[in-house]
């Protein structure tokens, strides 16, 4: 897919989303809804149909080196997302530019664009990427995003566990133990997990919409909320490219890693903030940055495909 198409694929299924809150053709707790359907039923299928080809120990042990690249990435967006809280004095901009820094929307953008780019293999090194970070993801929410001096309360195990066993993390396993063994499963069963896996894609970019329908964008469209959106959707790709040319990654493994970088800020953000900032003003940014973060993707997002064209044609 070209870097014009798939943005105009990215507009068009978010301002479907926009249009559809807007218009109230879904309201309440829709949203909620239809991402449980998502992330327990469509996604996992996805996952599963992605892992269907035929077995290559290349491809295994490429998938090994993409656990280890995630856990690395994750220690550096880390330490840059430190430093950056710390020079910003600690505030909740700060906060809320390391949780950007470290996360990005690699779900319901994330899978849809590797699927236009790059097809079933494309999704299939990136699910397997994932799985350090969803196990990560919301057990660390908390501690990053919470005010200094704000008491936690205490993580049940069902929480602290919320990620490692989630149902896109199970699918993953799922989808390697049938990848590996090769095992058939029944035709009406297969028929099914490919019709509801096609779902995901385009009711993930569409959810995003409709989350983005619920925000006021006069108030939210200020030009002192673009830090966020500006490092992680242009400067931290860039970052990343370089170190990806620098390691020498293979084409495979470099579209994954930068790809992922150039993703915007997780849509949970503004959730996560709400539930641990009770300031007013820490809520708004952190919209501020989903919302203006979203939108500059669908332009940023086919420049990095297009650079990566480039870097590995």
């Amino acid at each position: 897919m070209t870097a014009a198409s798939l943005s105009v694929q990215l507009i068009l299924m978010v301002a479907i989303g926009v249009f559809a809150w807007r218009a109230h053709i879904v309201s309440g707790d829709f949203d909620k809804q239809l991402t449980s359907f998502v992330m327990k039923l469509a996604l996992p299928c996805m996952i599963v149909r992605s892992m269907s080809g035929a077995f290559s120990w290349e491809e295994l042990k490429n998938c090994g080196r993409l656990v280890a690249i995630a856990l690395i990435l994750w220690a550096v967006t880390f330490g840059l997302g430190q430093a950056a809280y710390r020079l910003m004095g600690k505030t909740a901009s700060a906060r809320i530019m390391r949780f950007g820094m470290m996360y990005t929307n690699f779900t319901f953008v994330g899978i849809p664009v590797m699927e236009a780019l790059y097809g079933d293999t494309g999704v299939f090194y990136f699910v397997v990427f994932l799985v350090p970070y969803r196990m990560i993801y919301y057990s660390s929410a908390e501690p990053l995003l919470s005010p200094p001096g704000l008491e936690h309360k205490e993580r049940t195990l069902a929480d602290k566990l919320k990620g490692w066993f989630s149902p896109p993390v199970v699918a993953v396993f799922a989808g390697l133990l049938l990848y590996v063994t090769q095992l058939q499963l029944p035709a009406p069963v297969s028929g099914v997990i490919n019709a509801l896996g096609g779902c995901a894609s385009p009711l993930g970019m569409v959810l995003c919409g409709i989350s983005l329908g619920r925000y006021d964008f006069k108030k939210l469209l200020r030009p002192r909320y673009l830090w966020t959106p500006l490092v992680r959707n242009l400067a931290l790709p860039g970052l990343i490219l370089g170190l990806v040319l620098l390691a020498g990654l293979e084409p495979e493994l470099a579209r994954v890693v930068v790809i992922f970088s150039a993703l915007p800020v997780p849509s949970l953000l503004a959730a996560f903030t709400i539930q641990y900032d009770p300031e007013r003003e820490s809520q708004f940014q952190a919209a501020a940055a989903v919302l203006l973060s979203t939108l500059l993707s669908a332009f940023t997002i086919p420049v990095w495909a297009a650079v990566l064209g480039i870097c590995f044609p």
